[in-house]
């Protein structure tokens, strides 16, 4: 067999080749595949000229789905399209559809190389030798073009529509990148060497478009012609008047939705004119992005989308109005349901809700990020407080005791209000980036909660310290700002769980360690409510209440409603997950759930690596390895009877459960902070109900089961099987709840 120094030199001398008098074309195949036939397995031919790179593009060259400059036997390099010839009213009024249509493509997420820019109107007038105003033809106008009408439809109408549709698309992308979002994952902003006629504005875009409707009326067209076109500039030229636009854009929104329906009626008049379109302007692109599938998008699903992204942009001016806006509490509830329409709204809709939330430190441009933090605090640990009151932020007197606390919290939220405004934020993105931007922001509460124990420390220095009861019934200082970090960062922690569910992270075999987890997280964040509505209620029963104003104790009585619902809340939660874990850990026991040990993993690896966003804190933490798998092994069920038992438990809490779902039923939106999120409140609470009765219908099938064979408990596998519904499939989208069924 030759050397591998010798199969090296073949393989090189096929890479390099040699100079040759008599140059031709020789197949290397048979050589190349007996010269590779010497390497052993794995054995590489490295050459520090040919990288990785080349090697990719070597691989890719001539493939059609991946090699966009691949030109087939008999076709040209560039479109034969004359984009200066004249069109009639009907092709010029399809390739307006055809944009209409690749745009929503583009707000898909696709690129513009494959929508937008495979229009050849619109390419031409982005091609880098095209100068301001942007003519069709490079030199500008000539008089031709103004000799038949169809020659105006072209130069004028379908031109201003395209520089509209160009402006459109800046406008988005200037939202887009301005917020939070996540490039290839959500949104593709490249734009390939190409400028979007940056001499030109939004408004020159609208104007444009005012001078092509006002020359229809004079085009002699007929009159239904006139309309269709009319139509679509006047719809335009009101979605780029509110992609433009941050406030007074929400009427425009509405009229562009009216106008989309009829748009979707009159399509069947266009005539097509496919050849206006192509996608071998892909390779003059330039660009080092990954190949991506091509959208198939129809027409009428693409209207559908149009209204959708109507809908949503107008809802988020619905869901943060004045009256839910004035509450942090009922503003995080109108996110969240914001966050979860379905079908779900895209990432142009998810930027506008981050600008209406974020934009000039104000939500909706009215209500100040400090004021609606400082509202969140009073309302959950210093409610009636003067600490929390905004007069005694406008007190410049330095001796005075409540201009030195006011300027302690003020310097506390200064700390915070970046975290503060994240947590809406963090909504706004899909699923598992929320998820994993709440992780990130679990070891920054952390370090926060940190300082502000320092700071209630000073408080108390300065004040007279509060004294509030625990659980226990012993007596310890109050210390507000610190609850109230510790408070959002437990909330928060149990998102990251809860959103895990609902990402379907969890295998089978983990389901009862992160019930069980989920389970202490609900049980200390109900601890430090029920703490907070001692505090409030005792607050509201001391002789010195008689001395707190109207106002004041409006406050602790508001506060103790919301409290009250939060525990309320949470007490639903901890119940849950402890059923469902200790209903897994039943399945396990009785080997219905294959719990063995993993021959090529560790235990403690897998703990390090599930629960790593939460090892870290120092003021809360997760049950240990040990003690989970402790708790795992407590309850080994021996036989029948202890089943029965434990199936009639569960009926127990469930029937203490729903009362609890009941209770939470009658409180109004004022009390349980959902104003403006009525409905999906309602969905909410229906959800947990029923999912309550799926843990009820699985408890009694298990135990049916294990009546009918009382001999096989130790080995149930063989006569039953468990299946775990996906999200999609859910009665809560929350909260996994086994399904058993005889074999």
């Amino acid at each position: 067999m030759p050397s591998d120094d010798v199969a090296d030199g073949r393989l090189l001398s096929l890479v390099t080749g040699t100079a040759s008098k008599n140059r031709g074309v020789r197949d290397v195949t048979e050589d190349f595949v007996v010269a590779s036939e010497q390497l052993q397995p794995g054995e590489l031919v490295k050459d520090e000229c040919f990288t990785l790179f080349e090697a990719v593009g070597a691989l890719e060259i001539m493939d059609p789905k991946m090699d966009s400059g691949r030109i087939p036997p008999g076709d040209s390099f560039e479109p034969d399209f004359d984009v200066c010839a004249g069109l009639n009213a009907n092709q010029v009024l399809w390739i307006m559809d055809e944009l209409f249509r690749l745009e929503m493509s583009f707000q898909d997420g696709y690129p513009l190389s494959q929508n937008i820019f495979t229009s050849l109107h619109v390419f031409r007038l982005l091609a880098p030798e095209n100068r301001h105003p942007y003519h069709l033809r490079f030199e500008g106008l000539s008089a031709k073009d103004e000799t038949t009408v169809q020659q105006q439809l072209v130069h004028f109408v379908l031109r201003a529509y395209c520089i509209a549709v160009v402006k459109c698309v800046q406008c988005t992308l200037n939202l887009i990148q301005t917020y939070t979002y996540y490039e290839e994952e959500d949104f593709v902003t490249y734009l390939f060497g190409r400028e979007l006629l940056p001499t030109l504005s939004p408004v020159d875009g609208t104007r444009l478009l005012i001078d092509a409707a006002d020359w229809l009326e004079t085009s002699g067209l007929d009159q239904d012609v006139q309309d269709t076109l009319r139509l679509r500039l006047l719809a335009r030229e009101e979605l780029l008047t509110s992609m433009d636009s941050t406030d007074e854009g929400v009427d425009e929104w509405d009229k562009f939705k009216a106008k989309i329906q009829d748009i979707r009626q009159q399509h069947e008049l266009a005539t097509p004119v496919p050849d206006a379109f192509s996608d071998k302007v892909q390779r003059q692109l330039a660009t080092s992005t990954p190949p991506r599938p091509m959208a198939q998008l129809s027409w009428d699903q693409a209207c559908e989308k149009w209204t959708q992204l109507c809908d949503d942009i107008l809802t988020t001016r619905a869901l943060t109005s004045f009256r839910i806006r004035q509450s942090p509490h009922c503003l995080q509830r109108a996110t969240w349901a914001f966050a979860y329409r379905q079908p779900p709204p895209g990432t142009y809709a998810r930027a506008k809700m981050q600008e209406i939330l974020t934009a000039g430190d104000c939500v909706a441009g009215e209500v100040s990020h400090f004021d609606l933090m400082l509202t969140d605090i009073r309302d959950l640990v210093l409610a009636g407080d003067p600490l929390a009151d905004p007069a005694s932020f406008q007190i410049e007197v330095p001796t005075d005791p409540r201009h030195r606390a006011s300027r302690l919290i003020e310097d506390f939220m200064s700390r915070m209000f970046g975290e503060y405004t994240n947590i809406y934020r963090m909504v706004c993105q899909n699923r598992c980036r929320m998820r994993r931007t709440f992780t990130q922001a679990l070891p920054i509460f952390d370090e926060l909660e940190t300082v502000a124990h320092e700071v209630d420390e000073q408080l108390n220095e300065i004040v007279v310290p509060r004294l509030m009861q625990d659980v226990s019934g012993n007596l310890h200082k109050h210390c507000p700002l610190s609850t109230w970090t510790r408070i959002h960062k437990l909330q928060m922690m149990i998102w990251v769980i809860q959103l895990g569910f609902e990402t379907d992270l969890y295998l089978p075999d983990e389901l009862r360690e992160i019930f069980t987890v989920l389970q202490h997280l609900t049980r200390t964040s109900l601890s430090c409510l029920i703490e907070m509505e001692l505090f409030v209620v005792k607050k509201l029963q001391l002789p010195e209440a008689g001395k707190l104003s109207r106002e004041d104790r409006e406050q602790c009585r508001s506060s103790s409603e919301w409290i009250k619902s939060l525990s309320l809340q949470d007490q639903v939660n901890v119940t849950l997950a402890s059923l469902l874990s200790s209903f897994c850990t039943t399945l396990q026991d009785l080997a219905l759930i294959d719990a063995r040990p993993k021959p090529y993993s560790q235990a403690q690896h897998r703990y390090e690596a599930r629960y790593k966003p939460f090892l870290g804190l120092q003021w809360d933490s997760v049950p240990g390895l040990e003690d989970l798998e402790r708790q795992g092994r407590a309850d080994l069920i021996i036989n029948l009877s202890e089943i029965q038992q434990i199936c009639s438990s569960y009926g127990e809490a469930i029937k203490t459960t729903r009362g609890m779902l009941n209770e939470l039923k009658g409180t109004n939106p004022t009390q349980a902070k959902y104003v403006g999120t009525e409905d999906e409140w309602k969905k909410n609470i229906k959800s947990l109900e029923t999912t309550c009765v799926a843990i009820s219908v699985a408890a009694s099938q298990l135990q049916r089961i294990c009546e009918k064979h009382p001999g096989k408990l130790d080995r149930l596998g063989e006569v039953a099987e468990v299946s775990f519904p996906p999200p999609e499939k859910r009665y809560h989208i929350w909260w996994v709840v086994p399904q058993l069924k005889e074999k």
